[in-house]
C-alpha cells in the first residue's frame, strides 16, 4: 500500500516533508519556438530542483503547473524518473473529480506516466464515480488520498458546510467530518488537511485514527506552520513555493525537514 511507502521512506529519511513542484512556465507572447524554449528550461529547472532537495523529502507532489505545459508523454515522464532515481514517489495532485468513465481515463494516463499516487475529490461518491479510480490504483499497486479540508480560506465555504441528518438516523456534521468518514471506509492512502487549519487537522485526526495518513499543504507561502500541523496530528507536511522560489531550495527544505523532524 502507498502509505506503507511513504512511512517508510518518512523512518529512512529522517523527515516528513513532502515538496511541492510548482514551477511555473511563462508563455505570454511567445511564438512556438520560444515556447519550446520555455518548456525546456521549465524541465531543467524542476530537475534541479528535484536534485537539490530529494535528500530532504520523502516524496513530490506534481500539480497542473507542471502537467500542463511539460505533457502527460512527454515531459512528465521524465519529471517522474528522476524523482524514482531518487528512490523517491511522485504523486499527481489532480483532485479528480469527474464521473467513473471519464476518471478511469484520466487515472489510466496518469499512473501511465509513472505517478504513484494520486489526490481526488470524494465528492463524487463511489459509484460511478471513483469506483474505476480504487480499482484500477488496487490493479496497479498505486495509492489514492482524499482531499478533507483544503488550505485556502474559503475551504470553509464548501468543506465547512454542515450536512444535514437524513432519515436513517446520522446526525447532522461538517462536510469534512463526513469525507473523514468515507476515508476510513475506503482505506484510502491519505487525506488531505490544509496546514492552515490546525484546528481541523485535529478533529480529523480523532475521526480518522491511527490508521490513515494527513498530509497536510499550506506550508510557509500561504501561512501554515509545519511544526503546528505535525503537533496537530498531520503526519506529513507539503511544501512547495516556499522551497521552490527560495534563493537555496536546498536549504529552505532542509529547514523545514529540521523543524519537524
Amino acid at each position: 500500500m502507498y502509505k506503507r511507502k511513504l512511512t517508510a521512506s518518512s523512518f529512512v529519511r529522517k523527515s516528513k516533508l513532502i515538496i511541492g513542484l510548482d514551477l511555473v512556465a511563462d508563455f505570454s507572447g511567445k511564438d512556438a519556438s520560444a515556447m519550446r524554449i520555455e518548456r525546456e528550461r521549465l524541465e531543467q529547472d524542476t530537475l534541479k530542483v528535484i536534485s537539490q532537495t530529494a535528500e530532504h523529502a520523502v516524496a513530490f507532489k506534481i500539480n497542473r503547473h507542471l502537467i500542463l505545459p511539460l505533457g502527460i508523454s512527454e515531459g512528465i515522464p521524465r519529471i517522474v524518473d528522476k524523482i524514482h532515481d531518487e528512490g523517491l514517489t511522485a504523486i499527481v495532485d489532480c483532485k479528480l473529480n469527474d464521473i467513473g468513465n471519464t476518471n478511469k481515463v484520466i487515472t489510466k494516463y496518469y499512473f501511465d506516466a509513472g505517478f504513484d499516487a494520486m489526490i481526488v475529490n470524494p465528492l463524487v461518491g463511489m459509484e460511478g464515480g471513483l469506483d474505476s479510480v480504487f480499482e484500477t490504483a488496487i490493479n496497479r499497486k498505486r495509492g489514492i488520498i482524499t482531499l478533507c479540508y483544503m488550505s485556502h480560506p474559503a475551504a470553509k465555504d464548501g468543506y465547512g458546510l454542515t450536512i444535514a441528518p437524513d432519515d436513517k438516523g446520522s446526525k447532522a456534521e461538517p462536510l469534512y467530518m463526513r469525507f473523514a468518514r468515507q476515508a476510513r471506509l475506503w482505506d484510502v492512502d491519505g487525506v488531505i488537511v490544509g496546514a492552515t487549519h490546525p484546528g481541523k487537522i485535529q478533529e480529523i485526526r480523532t475521526a480518522l485514527g491511527d490508521g490513515i495518513p494527513i498530509l497536510s499543504p499550506g506550508v510557509g507561502a500561504q501561512g501554515g506552520s509545519a511544526k503546528a500541523a505535525i503537533d496537530a496530528g498531520a503526519n506529513f507536511v507539503i511544501a512547495a513555493r516556499s522551497i521552490i522560489e527560495a534563493p537555496d531550495p536546498s536549504a529552505a527544505a532542509a529547514s523545514i525537514a529540521a523543524e519537524i523532524r
